[in-house]
């Protein structure tokens, strides 16, 4: 008899962990589909000339140098404590190493500063960055500066529906899509193509841009 008395919550805790592990698998699922997009979007060659910017701990960068194993990157952030090889390496091992830190040149600038030569790069990435640049207009120039003459600047960020103070994760504003398209025209930055990468069907959503600048 005790031990019926225990059941409902062993019923409980094993319907918990399968709903968790289904979430987790279509949580995984989606985020794969995501990066899919994103690569195709791009369209990455070993000959190309690639920096990312503001790379953290990798999280957006390691997926995509996965499409391209022979893809060679400089990494770039003003945080040597998160962005580094140790950093790098342990993402690498967690999305199947089909890429290698030798792939990875690491630079550290500023705020307001790549540090980065000028006229270097074909592809420029930024990934969910932007809203968390103090000095945008500052950066953004600092990026057409590394930019080679007919490169591309490649911008993935999370947009809302409705404006909102602050994220709860970052803990900074996202932009609305008007409010980001206008930072792009104020910076001088055309818009090439777009596309939705991911929706979660409430307020956020992802869509990348590939953009040149005003000749």
């Amino acid at each position: 008899m005790k031990y019926l008395i225990f059941l409902p919550f062993w019923l409980f805790v094993i319907s918990t962990f399968g709903q968790n592990l289904q979430k987790k698998q279509k949580t995984d699922s989606l985020t794969t589909a995501k990066f899919n997009i994103t690569s195709k979007f791009l369209d990455l060659s070993p000959a190309d000339i690639i920096a990312d910017i503001g790379t953290g701990t990798g999280y957006s960068l390691i997926p995509i140098a996965n499409s391209c194993p022979a893809c060679k990157f400089i990494v770039q952030d003003i945080d040597s404590l998160s962005c580094n090889a140790k950093s790098l390496t342990k993402k690498i091992n967690n999305t199947g190493k089909k890429t290698s830190i030798e792939n990875f040149e690491f630079h550290y600038g500023t705020e307001k500063t790549t540090n980065l030569p000028s006229l270097k790069f074909n592809k420029v990435l930024i990934f969910d960055v932007i809203h968390e640049m103090t000095y945008k207009t500052e950066m953004l120039n600092d990026i057409k500066r590394i930019l080679q003459k007919n490169g591309s600047i490649f911008i993935e960020e999370i947009l809302v529906h409705k404006p909102v103070k602050k994220d709860k994760v970052c803990n900074y504003p996202f932009l609305t899509e008007v409010e980001f398209k206008k930072l792009l025209v104020g910076n001088n930055l055309i818009i090439k193509r777009e596309s939705v990468t991911f929706d979660t069907g409430n307020n956020k959503y992802i869509k990348i841009f590939e953009c040149v600048p005003l000749p």
